[in-house]
């Protein structure tokens, strides 16, 4: 990658720039200029405020071992093979450190060059690291992770100022089935050697990762997440519809002997003044996006349905803890004001709630702390109490 012009030039004016608008906001003061940091940078910092002081010198970090094991388990190990020796040869040649994340933020694989090796270790940029938001802060990995698109993160923009001399650049690795993100690619170097093409090279080459990912095996024709981030997948393919019909999908899932059109309004609506019109064209677009898989008198799914809030349930109740804290990834649709949503959602938050709390295990919590950043705050709290009980368990993570 080229160089940026570094002397007298507008690159260390925008360093300057962005420290002062920086040090302000550490310190509360009044006087940030809005049009000096950028809107999705600020609203990181404000997320990253909530939970982190500067002072920290480096990321949280897994051991060796259970960086190597978790490596080898990823999909990412097998779609990255073809891609390493470009990725390695590309951090020789323009003096990055190269990193494959997975959807936790956690540092899966890194290469460095000569010229970024020690500083990555200094900080923990190594396999193992936690580099996603809560862990560190505003930073490329954690800001793609929330956006879910390729980011720069240069010098000061980072929260934390163990890197405020580093740019780094972010691209989630999406999968070209499900458009689930499976990881993030980062590649990042000293804040004197950016350029605008480092956005675009770790674009192009997280496509080429996720080109080369397995194909997804479908849990069923019709696959409803519904825990944390909604995504519904039909015959493999993700299908981008509006929250209303997503509610409308989860409420006939939870219903399979059907439901009639008022008890459908009812179950949706509640008191609200919606017309029963409105709940028909609904179910229309559907039976059309869902090619007919929608009968009618009563209303009911024809296809075959996984659902992930209907799996943790089952979990919970059969008390199989371990399987209920892989599938839970927050809330149950937090937004819905569905009356029937309502209820299900304050039932599997409670159950869930009971599970953590008698969970004794600091290993299959660390473990789902790992794997999702959303909808773990109970998880972290859980941890949190059994560290204070037991702290020599943790001696070494």
């Amino acid at each position: 990658m080229a160089q940026a012009s570094v002397r007298g030039s507008p690159l260390t004016q925008r360093r300057s720039d962005i420290e002062t608008q920086w040090s302000r906001f550490v310190v509360g003061s009044p006087f940030i200029k809005p049009d000096n940091v950028r809107e999705d940078i600020m609203s990181s910092w404000q997320r990253s405020a909530q939970h982190l002081k500067p002072q920290r010198l480096h990321a949280p970090a897994d051991d060796e071992y259970t960086a190597a094991r978790h490596w080898q388990e990823s999909p990412l190990c097998q779609a990255a093979r073809r891609e390493q020796e470009t990725m390695m040869q590309l951090a020789k040649e323009g003096e990055l450190v190269v990193a494959i994340a997975d959807p936790s933020g956690r540092l899966l694989w890194t290469f460095a060059s000569n010229h970024m090796r020690k500083r990555a270790e200094a900080v923990n940029f190594t396999a193992g690291g936690h580099w996603d938001e809560r862990s560190v802060g505003t930073n490329a990995i954690g800001l793609s992770l929330k956006l879910r698109r390729s980011v720069t993160v240069f010098s000061s923009e980072h929260y934390l100022p163990f890197v405020h001399d580093w740019v780094c650049y972010g691209a989630p690795i999406l999968h070209p089935q499900s458009g689930e993100c499976v990881g993030i690619l980062d590649m990042s170097t000293t804040w004197n050697q950016h350029t605008p093409l480092g956005q675009a090279a770790v674009t192009e080459l997280a496509r080429a990762i996720a080109r080369s990912l397995p194909p997804t095996q479908p849990k069923a024709e019709l696959e409803i997440h519904a825990l944390g981030q909604p995504r519904i997948l039909f015959r493999g393919k993700q299908l981008n519809l509006p929250m209303r019909q997503v509610e409308i999908l989860c409420l006939l899932a939870l219903n399979p002997q059907g439901l009639s059109l008022e008890g459908c309004h009812a179950a949706l609506y509640g008191d609200s003044p919606v017309s029963t019109a409105t709940l028909k064209s609904e179910l229309s677009h559907l039976r059309r996006v869902l090619d007919g898989q929608i009968g009618s008198r009563p209303y009911r799914l024809l296809s075959s349905v996984w659902a992930d809030f209907i799996e943790v349930w089952q979990t919970l109740k059969q008390q199989r803890a371990s399987e209920a804290f892989s599938l839970y990834r927050g809330s149950f649709l937090p937004q819905s004001e569905s009356p029937e949503l309502e209820e299900w959602r304050h039932c599997i938050d409670a159950v869930m709630g009971q599970a953590l709390e008698s969970c004794q295990d600091p290993t299959l919590l660390m473990e789902k702390l790992c794997h999702s950043t959303s909808g773990s705050e109970m998880v972290r709290e859980r941890l949190s109490e059994l560290m204070l009980i037991q702290p020599s368990r943790f001696i070494g993570n």
